[in-house]
């Protein structure tokens, strides 16, 4: 049956060989975060073009304890809309508009979770590209204390387009699962078809979203959940109904009463490739 109409549409299929696990939260995996002092924004710290290796300049979010912990941290990286776009020095603060920078730098974000988020700004026109993603992964990987089983990718309207061409042409090579919202993941359908499958999407968009319409949502996850070869890990969408492009400040604070945070703490991959 394929799942069109439904507004939400999930799929429990993991064939023990993949290398996407859906075993929930493992203490041994993930590390124990303590009571914080100050507030979340305290701890969300600009670093501008230059000031680091990184191609981009970003805003960096370390849970309570990171400093001194040992423990290796999930990565959540997310990807920011159009609108968010700028120089990564004076224009940097523009990421804060949206998203998890936006619950962060609000003080609304939940200080238990345990991801190291970093929020990079794209430079120029257009979106982020599935380049400039792979390599602000690596990045994040060589220079944070991140668990490689456990990158989170999320992103919002041209961040969601930019997601979806990452999963195009790295599909699991790096991530363990993905977030997008209100993007379009229909060129990356026509040209990765169903292996974008092999890694766990959740996708939210609003069915009155006049700027990305929501067959950019449709269409790809109805695809996918029609795959046998390889059937996908866990793919699922949230059509809102009377919504339209912002999608996401619902579904990131929570408030629709879905909780993506938990959701993509179930997924690790074994299998990620190394920095080289």
């Amino acid at each position: 049956m394929k799942k069109f109409a439904v507004i939400m549409a999930w799929c429990w299929l993991v064939p023990s060989a993949w290398a996407i696990h859906v075993d929930g939260f493992e203490p041994s995996d993930l590390p124990e975060i303590t009571a914080g002092s100050g507030q979340p924004a305290d701890r969300h710290t600009p670093r501008p073009l230059g000031s680091t290796t990184a191609a981009q300049g970003y805003y960096e979010y370390l849970p309570p304890g990171y400093t001194t912990a040992a423990a290796e941290y999930p990565l959540l990286l997310f990807i920011h809309g159009l609108g968010e776009n700028g120089n990564g020095d004076s224009e940097l603060s523009r990421v804060l508009a949206n998203g998890p920078p936006r619950l962060i730098n609000n003080n609304s974000w939940d200080e238990s979770r345990p991801f190291v988020v970093l929020s990079p700004q794209r430079g120029g026109g257009g979106c982020t590209s599935s380049t400039q993603i792979r390599d602000f992964i690596d990045f994040a990987l060589l220079n944070y204390h991140i668990n490689p089983e456990r990158v989170y990718l999320t992103g919002l309207s041209c961040g969601a387009i930019g997601s979806w061409n990452y999963l195009r042409n790295h599909t699991n090579t790096q991530i363990a699962a993905m977030v997008p919202i209100a993007g379009d993941g229909r060129g990356a359908w026509n040209n990765t078809g169903c292996d974008l499958g092999l890694v766990p999407i959740w996708a939210f968009h609003g069915d009155a979203d006049g700027t990305v319409g929501v067959a950019g949502t449709t269409v790809p996850i109805n695809n996918i959940l029609s795959c046998t070869q390889p059937p996908p890990a866990d793919v699922s969408m949230v059509i809102y109904p009377g919504v339209g492009h912002n999608s996401w400040r619902r579904t990131y604070d929570l408030s629709a009463g879905h909780d993506i945070y938990d959701w993509l703490l179930n997924f690790r991959n074994a299998e990620a490739l190394a920095v080289p």
